[in-house]
């Protein structure tokens, strides 16, 4: 994988004098960003280009160069990586557009380039991206112009499915004094995918932090496990989210475990930040580049009024508190209020200090304080002399911020002729919004207490279902319910006491041995919404009642089951994912499945933190905590439940679909009893 970042020599094919040559882009943007490795120019014709003698063949090239770059027909790949091969070439970034985003039956020319890079162990990135840009070496291997004006090195590193929004996240990372390190474009991901250079940028030491942006992703777990294994912050926005496409009408898990659901779910769990805009990941990596906050108490400076409540009001809506000041800071107020009008409170309105020069003052007995955990300031300047001012006192709260490693939050909308020469003028991001700013700074906190306190070193994305192995989807089965209750009691969950019974007076018996009253349904797999059906009968207390029961109901065999009143019915349920393999859900069941269809998620395995955090997520837990006066339902019980469906799921991989549904939870230390479950399978070797 290093020399895809870091060859001492390239190898370029479809360079022409053509005025319209897009492969000549390539060797001019490694001119203009200092790229000092060997060029070797591969096109139809002998010429000189941009200095350099174009090669009829890579053949002819005197060296082995360490990486090819092909911007040439689809075609023609094959042959060329072939060449390529032979002559002991093993990375290659092909830059050629015209496969499968452009036809499904160019498939098969995927296929054959694949096959031909397996067979010289080759590596490949692409087809159809922009390559790759390394910011200390000077590799620039995009095929549009460019310039190293607009991209400046820093700690941050892009992995991109589209080589169009590297351009614009490059451009506008600049512009917000955002340094890049590596930015890698994905294209189709033939070989190469993003945990490959994700993996890549974990360990690399240039880079602190990562952005992401994925169409799809190619392995979910794998992603989780790399994810979780850093504390380097990772920002995704993942786009092309599609509804739900198995056939889950007959199951509340799936139909509850949509797709954006278990995304969400399994980021979370990761630690990844997820994003819905090129805007907002722009902003994560801006208050990633200050120092971590490290609590939750603010200080805010503000020359306005309104801006002071603004940010007091963004502060409680994200989580912090209003630090308080210490009688230094207000005396340095004091001192240099023109009208003494100023409150002393946190946020300062410092809209009577004049005299900027004394802000950096202000700013830095605000910062020592222990109190203290970050500053915000929004700053106005109204008239000509204070820009310079302004730009002495970005550059003071530079060395401020690093003198005490705590954040400073700057906010400021600079008038039009000032806008990029008050960003210069800090070595730090500027804001512009305050609350955008203060919801981002909530990331940073909770970012790094997520690595501290996680249970991240207990996951294990080697376990569970994997994504990719469901096979065909046309091909499942249902449980028979004797065998999900036994599937289910083999895993300490508790099942309501059952028989299955064909005849009435085999129905007679098992009602005696169970103990009135007793609850009838349909033992029939197929039929998996028995209520709908007519196929359960509630609350039968005497053997007439049982007869009359079993003959409303018309099926081949019959559960009969001990009947529970009382307690909170909930539902436990397990699906599997086409990314991210198993995935586990919990909320209210029976009755309230529907109204209460909020569920918490996660994906498996799950620990004993993450069960009870599972039921305290959903909307109305408080009902299971006892409300009103009502007894408090057994959560202990419920969270082993739990942990015990987790394993069920890890261990039994066949498992497409499980619901359990109500599970009856009753009050503290009576534990909890399944009514009623069903579960969807398909073996492994279909």
């Amino acid at each position: 994988m290093n020399k895809f970042f870091f060859p001492n020599s390239i190898a370029i094919f479809g360079v022409s004098s053509s005025p319209s040559n897009l492969a000549q882009i390539i060797v001019e943007n490694l001119d203009r960003c200092g790229f000092k490795g060997d060029l070797f120019l591969i096109g139809d014709k002998d010429e000189q280009i941009l200095g350099r003698k174009v090669y009829r063949s890579v053949e002819d090239v005197e060296v082995v160069p360490d990486q090819v770059v092909f911007l040439i027909p689809a075609k023609g790949l094959p042959k060329a990586l072939d060449v390529c091969g032979r002559k002991g070439i093993r990375h290659a970034v092909i830059e050629s557009g015209g496969f499968s985003e452009f036809d499904e039956g160019r498939k098969e020319l995927e296929d054959e380039i694949l096959h031909i890079a397996q067979q010289w162990d080759m590596q490949i990135l692409g087809p159809n991206c922009v390559g790759i840009i390394n910011m200390l070496n000077g590799l620039t291997l995009p095929f549009y112009p460019v310039n190293p004006q607009y991209i400046t090195q820093g700690p941050v590193s892009l992995i991109s499915q589209s080589g169009g929004l590297i351009h614009d996240i490059m451009v506008l990372s600049c512009c917000e004094n955002v340094g890049m390190s590596k930015l890698i474009s994905l294209g189709n991901k033939l070989m190469l995918d993003e945990n490959d250079f994700l993996e890549f940028l974990i360990h690399d030491p240039h880079t602190r932090i990562i952005g992401i942006y994925l169409e799809s992703i190619q392995d979910g777990r794998r992603f989780m496990t790399l994810a979780s294994s850093t504390d380097k912050p990772i920002i995704l926005l993942k786009s092309n989210i599609s509804p739900a496409s198995t056939r889950i009408a007959q199951f509340h898990t799936a139909a509850l475990a949509g797709n954006e659901q278990v995304l969400d779910a399994a980021l979370t769990q990761a630690g990844v930040h997820r994003v819905q805009s090129i805007q907002e990941m722009v902003e994560c990596f801006k208050i990633f580049l200050l120092p971590r906050i490290k609590g939750q108490r603010l200080a805010f400076m503000s020359r306005s009024g309104g801006h002071a409540v603004l940010s007091a009001d963004g502060a409680h809506r994200h989580g912090f508190y209003l630090a308080d000041f210490s009688d230094d800071v207000f005396d340095i107020v004091k001192d240099k209020s023109k009208a003494g009008v100023i409150r002393m409170t946190n946020p300062l309105d410092l809209g009577d200090v004049f005299d900027i020069s004394a802000y950096s003052r202000l700013a830095e007995n605000i910062l020592k304080q222990e109190g203290v955990d970050g500053l915000v300031v929004i700053h106005s300047y109204a008239f000509n002399n204070d820009v310079d001012p302004t730009k002495d006192f970005l550059r003071t709260l530079s060395d401020i911020m690093r003198q005490y490693e705590k954040p400073i939050i700057f906010c400021m909308v600079a008038h039009r002729e000032n806008w990029f020469t008050m960003k210069e003028a800090a070595e730090f991001p500027i804001f512009t919004d305050v609350d955008t700013a203060l919801r981002m700074l909530a990331k940073n906190f909770h970012h790094y207490r997520f690595h501290e306190t996680s249970f991240r070193t207990a996951w294990n994305g080697t376990q569970g279902k994997k994504a990719g192995t469901q096979g065909n989807m046309n091909r499942t089965n249902i449980m028979p319910p004797d065998e999900v209750f036994r599937l289910l009691r083999a895993y300490n969950i508790p099942v309501a006491p059952y028989a299955i019974v064909r005849t009435i007076e085999e129905a007679v018996v098992a009602a005696h041995t169970i103990g009135y009253p007793v609850v009838l349904k349909t033992a029939s797999p197929d039929i998996l919404h028995k209520t709908d059906a007519g196929g359960v009968i509630l609350n039968i207390t005497h053997d007439e009642e049982l007869t009359q029961a079993f003959t409303r109901i018309q099926t081949a065999s019959y559960l009969i089951q001990k009947m529970y009143t009382g307690g909170i019915e909930v539902l436990i349920g397990g699906a599997c994912d086409p990314h991210f393999g198993s995935v586990i859900l919990f909320g209210f069941g029976g009755i309230y499945a529907e109204m209460f269809s909020h569920v918490a998620l996660r994906i498996v395995p799950v620990n004993e933190t993450m069960a009870i955090e599972m039921i305290d997520e959903i909307k109305a837990s408080g009902i299971l905590k006892g409300f009103r006066g009502e007894h408090e339902s057994d959560r202990e019980a419920l969270a082993d439940i739990i942990l015990n469906v987790s394993r069920l799921l890890m261990e039994h991989p066949e498992i497409i679909h499980l619901d359990i549904n109500p599970l009856i939870v009753f009050e503290k230390g009576r534990g909890c009893m399944a009514v009623d479950s069903k579960i969807e399978y398909q073996s492994i070797s279909e």
